[in-house]
């Protein structure tokens, strides 16, 4: 097996509570982060930076680990920028 593990950094501003559903954020961070239908994506941690004007701000760590022999289907995820 060829593992390929990658840690990412995403940062998360939030104005305000009463329109923001964490869990879902993080599931649409995590997805975002997923290139190909095997990547196994897991939030590793949420760290709290504070407040800034006001604003809410969060370190999200995302580890990504891969197959390389087993990548299965390449996902045409609009997150993703591919080169040319």
């Amino acid at each position: 097996m060829n593992i390929k593990k990658n840690q990412v950094f995403v940062e998360l501003e939030v104005a305000n509570w009463d329109n923001t559903d964490l869990s879902s954020s993080l599931i649409e961070i995590c997805y975002s982060q997923k290139e190909y239908e095997n990547d196994l994506i897991e939030v590793h941690q949420v760290v709290d930076l504070g407040k800034h004007k006001g604003n809410s701000k969060y370190l999200i760590i995302i580890n990504i680990t891969r197959d390389l022999d087993n990548l299965g289907d390449d996902l045409d995820n609009p997150y993703i920028v591919k080169g040319p």
